[in-house]
């Protein structure tokens, strides 16, 4: 038998994970999801865009009783599962502290804690019985350069129409 090792996925992988929200605690959560939403519709940078892997990003609050209930998390990002969790620890502690604290489980330490970060992602975390990507090996730096080439093609074409 030969041993194989398994190489790094390529391309755009997903995370969903569904976590219990606090009982009393929905309220709250919902006034931090808001604060984030408000920041991302401002157009301002968030630590997902440092992170740079990021395709997309989305938290749902899923209604129980007690203002309790889940919330969903569900993303879509570049390049290996540790490497990802590791970017959140490193540039959104703060925004995933804010988040999760509101959320049965959450470590003591939070997402500082990276082997306990991850092992609370890894218990809460649904794997996906269809994933489909239109794109699936372009990256997210990859997207972002085709728009400006196009961007300063259309600038070209129009200043050549001129």
């Amino acid at each position: 038998m030969t041993a194989t090792t398994e190489s790094p996925p390529t391309g755009t992988q997903p995370l969903t994970a569904l976590t219990p929200i606090i009982p009393g605690r929905r309220e709250q959560l919902q006034k931090v999801l808001a604060k984030l939403n408000e920041r991302i519709a401002a157009g301002g940078p968030t630590p997902l865009d440092v992170i740079g892997t990021v395709h997309s990003a989305r938290w749902v609050v899923l209604p129980g009783g007690d203002d309790s209930g889940a919330l969903l998390f569900a993303s879509n990002f570049d390049g290996p599962w540790d490497d990802y969790i590791q970017d959140f620890a490193a540039q959104s502690a703060d925004s995933f502290d804010a988040i999760y604290s509101n959320c049965e489980g959450w470590p003591e330490h939070g997402a500082r804690d990276i082997d306990a970060f991850k092992a609370y992602i890894r218990k809460h975390e649904l794997r996906p019985d269809v994933y489909y990507r239109a794109y699936p090996q372009a990256t997210v730096q990859q997207v972002k350069s085709a728009l400006q080439l196009r961007a300063a093609m259309n600038g070209l074409l129009a200043a050549l129409n001129e």
